[in-house]
């Protein structure tokens, strides 16, 4: 990243280190501590396992992209790509066909989390210039409760990854509106990646930035090529996310999916003050009635300081808006906020919130603490003090994850036998993204692998699944319609005898297509012209902003040594 601070001296580059060092060593010692997480897995453990194995198995048939798996639902698939990108998470599925799936899971818990410290800490060093705060913000955000929470406790594979690529976004929305505009890219990468991560946490991010840009106005109207760089960091991740977005919403026009139709439950998710208590005692304890996470005491008594510190700085009105706003989603999140008479029943969880929370107060109680500390003596007791709290954290956390965990193993065994059924639904959750023309999934368990006629005369034969093809043997004496055993999803093609047929979805929402004589029938999803073309629109994108940035770093380089 272009962003990392210059290191001046020995002093300074031994403390870098120094921090790099603890940083790996606590992204170890956590994953270590935690254990093998396929013991104890958490609420969508399995189902982020079966994407991996979806993804393994496309890159060794050299079928990737994939936008079907196919294995799920008993074989009648489901549109699992379109709906969760994968980019970030497929050179780990990459590593995990040498490793197996559940090394490469950790690989990637530690790899994401590293990544997580160490871009917070050059986003926080770039905007506060302050090393002792950029690196306990750093330590503070990347292990908090609540992450440690998403990571094992919920397993939310995106929200949790999105944690990392977060500061990379407010850094690039920073030089936009503050610092140095030409680096407007780095606004650009972070919200592709988080794009590409979450797109409920890139919403949030949205509604965020959108709150800072009416704190910052000032400066944006100041100077008017500010916003023109915004609106060219809009323009350039437009491509960028091309291969996810447009094919998302091709998909969604095409058809109509659970999730338009599930009941707004934000109103009943929201926080109580019980439970905002509860919250801020996170990873020291966790009442024994409800399994919930939070922002964690030590964010809190961080923020605290505040009331001690009187002077000011710019620097200082940057972490008193992270504390503002950070007081302000807490309270959003709460029952005094009317969740439920709002179209914003896709959040699901106010408390999604916690992300932004624990982010904004690292940073302001970073700052603060860094403030008041004079000496050698106080910054290492301080810095100690951090990481003695953040194994405190692990264990704690740990404790109540495996407690959690072992408590619904007792109670239901099925969702933990790893294998997909209809007892655990298959792994799928609400399924949000199943048509809404398909009864139940309950449904699909009753109807078997079968195709169903509509004239009495025809004979199927020879039904064979394998590796994405679905083939079969027709015998019919008039025209037929054929229902397959296969959930409808835009891009599935139907192929007899060399001859293309007919794709129309049924009345229970799965392929239909028109037969019309006898023959051998394949039945395929093949990529639309949107996903195919998306592709390319994306790369060409990714690898022109690359020569963009390395030809822009370049004459910055030669601008500052013809300078010198």
């Amino acid at each position: 990243m272009n962003n990392i601070p210059e290191i001046k001296g020995n002093k300074d580059c031994r403390e870098y280190w120094i921090f790099l060092f603890i940083l790996t060593a606590l992204s170890l010692f956590m994953v270590c501590w935690f254990g093998p997480i396929s013991e104890f897995s958490g609420h969508d453990y399995y189902f982020n396992i079966g994407r991996f194995n979806v993804l393994i198995d496309a890159l060794k048939s050299g079928s990737y992209p994939i936008y079907i798996d196919y294995n799920a639902l008993e074989g009648y698939g489901y549109f699992t790509k379109g709906f969760y990108p994968d980019l970030i998470i497929l050179p780990f599925a990459a590593i995990g066909i040498i490793t197996g799936v559940g090394t490469a899971y950790h690989v990637m818990i530690f790899t994401m989390t590293f990544l997580c410290g160490l871009f917070s800490y050059h986003a926080v060093n770039t905007i506060l210039k302050n090393p002792f705060a950029a690196a306990a913000s750093a330590i503070l955000y990347t292990f908090s409760a609540y992450h440690l929470f998403d990571w094992y406790n919920r397993a939310a594979l995106g929200e949790s990854i999105s944690f990392t690529f977060l500061p990379i976004v407010f850094l690039g929305f920073y030089h936009i509106v503050s610092g140095n505009p030409r680096k407007w890219y780095l606004l650009t990468i972070g919200y592709s990646l988080l794009i590409y991560t979450h797109l409920l946490s890139t919403f949030l991010a949205t509604v965020t930035l959108g709150i800072l840009l009416l704190f910052c106005r000032k400066p944006l109207i100041k100077e008017p090529k500010r916003i023109a760089y915004l609106l060219l960091a809009v323009a350039v991740t437009l491509p960028l996310i091309s291969s996810y977005l447009l094919p998302l919403l091709e998909q969604m026009a095409s058809n109509t999916f659970y999730y338009n139709q599930h009941e707004n439950i934000t109103g009943q998710t929201k926080l109580s003050l019980s439970e905002i208590g509860w919250g801020m005692l996170s990873g020291v304890a966790y009442p024994a009635s409800k399994n919930i996470a939070g922002v964690g005491p030590i964010l809190i008594v961080l923020v605290l300081l505040r009331l001690f510190i009187k002077e000011k700085s710019k620097y200082l009105r940057i972490a008193d808006l992270c504390a503002i706003i950070g007081l302000a989603y807490i309270l959003v999140m709460s029952f005094i906020f009317p969740w439920g008479r709002l179209p914003l029943g896709f959040i699901q969880f106010p408390w999604r919130l916690y992300e932004f929370v624990v982010l904004f107060f690292a940073v302001a109680g970073g700052y603060y603490l860094s403030i008041l500390l004079k000496t050698k003596r106080q910054y290492i007791v301080a810095a100690s003090a951090i990481i003695l709290f953040t194994i405190v954290v692990f264990v704690v956390n740990n404790n109540n994850y495996k407690r959690w965990q072992t408590i619904a193993k007792n109670a239901v065994p099925e969702w933990f036998t790893g294998v997909p059924a209809l007892e655990n639904e298959y792994y799928l959750g609400r399924m949000e993204y199943l048509p809404v023309k398909v009864p139940l999934y309950e449904f699909i368990h009753q109807r078997r692998d079968s195709i169903k006629s509509s004239q009495p005369n025809t004979y199927v034969s020879n039904l064979i699944k394998d590796k994405g093809i679905t083939s079969f043997d027709v015998r019919v004496s008039s025209s037929d319609n054929l229902e397959l055993p296969l959930i409808y999803y835009k891009g599935y093609k139907v192929v007899q005898n060399g001859k293309e047929l007919p794709v129309m979805e049924s009345d229970y929402g799965l392929v239909q297509t028109t037969v019309a004589e006898p023959g051998n029938v394949e039945v395929f999803y093949s990529a639309t012209a949107i996903q195919k073309i998306s592709w390319y629109i994306s790369l060409i994108s990714a690898f022109s902003l690359c020569i963009f940035i390395y030809i822009s770093k370049k004459k910055r380089n030669k601008a500052i040594n013809d300078k010198s």
